[in-house]
């Protein structure tokens, strides 16, 4: 597969792993790059610069191929220090994603890195375009986590952006499979970025009960909290989700909602399988899934699907023709 992304990114399909907070480590980011997409480091799950430049080390010994790094602007620290950590290292691909990137531009830049900025709204990409960034990824309604506060559906986020923007634009939200990602390269998009379904694969470090309930989540079983916030974030249905609505329609702020959505609860909830503690953030396409493959074989298996579908289309747009 060819497109401005796979050539940007130096990879051969144009399937990224999406910057799963926790989760992010390098045995999984270097399965996905070593299949042939782009897998990230999330640099939000370490709590210094030396572990981040170690689980860097990890990777690199796990494959020879491109792997970046997602940083997440305006989270629990200050991102700075990462920041300089990934140029010190020549890191070649950093994502970023949440706040405004604008004051670490520069320093990206200036080590000429590639820069691809995750956005949930059409007017941040086109910020993210004026502010020099390679590529960007728009983030659909149904996506895990954070999709933004417009509820604006993956297809017509990309089909608007595409249309509006010089730089590649890549998908993200409801994308699991070879169809889903074929979708978004007819909307325009140059590449698709993944997350919950390499959320649920075997490198992942999410503990094994939560795979079990998430194999069994169907379609309906993820839900919209933290509205009150202005932090709207689509996770797996469960209790405590339930219990995160009913304290926000009564008005509770953050402190009265950390004991369930802060970081403690949530590495309880993947690390430990406490579904009990807190919540996790699922996109609705967990109800198509329902193994525990491989990160690798997740890629083989878009590729692949694809390539079916792709001839199907053919067949749809040129029949054969039947001789009298």
């Amino acid at each position: 597969m060819k497109t401005r992304v796979t050539d940007l990114l130096g990879i051969r399909y144009p399937i990224i792993q999406g910057g799963l907070q926790g989760l992010g480590r390098a045995e999984l980011a270097a399965a996905v790059s070593a299949a042939g997409g782009l897998g990230l480091i999330t640099a939000g799950c370490f709590d210094t610069r030396a572990e981040l430049e170690a689980e860097i080390a990890r990777a690199r010994a796990l494959t020879d191929q491109p792997v970046g790094v997602n940083i997440s602007i305006g989270t629990r620290r200050n991102m700075s220090e990462f920041v300089d950590c990934i140029c010190d290292l020549g890191v070649r691909v950093v994502f970023t994603s949440g706040h405004n990137p604008e004051p670490f531009v520069e320093r990206v830049k200036r080590h000429d890195m590639t820069w691809i900025h995750v956005a949930p709204a059409v007017r941040f990409a086109h910020k993210a375009q004026d502010l020099g960034a390679d590529g960007v990824v728009l983030v659909g309604f149904e996506a895990g986590g954070h999709p933004g506060m417009d509820d604006i559906a993956l297809s017509v986020l990309v089909r608007k952006t595409s249309a509006e923007l010089d730089i590649p634009v890549i998908a993200a939200g409801g994308i699991s499979d070879g169809r889903s990602m074929l979708a978004a390269l007819a909307w325009g998009a140059e590449g698709v970025q993944i997350g919950t379904r390499f959320v649920l694969t075997r490198e992942s470090v999410l503990h094994t009960d939560m795979k079990q309930v998430l194999q069994q989540a169907s379609e309906h079983d993820t839900v919209m909290i933290e509205r009150s916030l202005r932090k709207a974030r689509r996770v797996l249905r469960t209790p405590q989700a339930e219990t995160v609505l009913e304290l926000e329609r009564q008005g509770a702020g953050f402190e009265q909602l950390r004991h369930i959505i802060g970081g403690a609860a949530y590495l309880e909830t993947i690390l430990q399988g406490r579904t009990d503690r807190g919540v996790l953030s699922t996109g609705q396409c967990i109800g198509l899934l329902d193994d525990v493959p491989s990160a690798g074989d997740v890629v083989r298996r878009i590729v692949a699907e694809s390539a079916v579908v792709l001839d199907r289309l053919n067949d749809i747009a040129n029949p054969p023709v039947t001789l009298q």
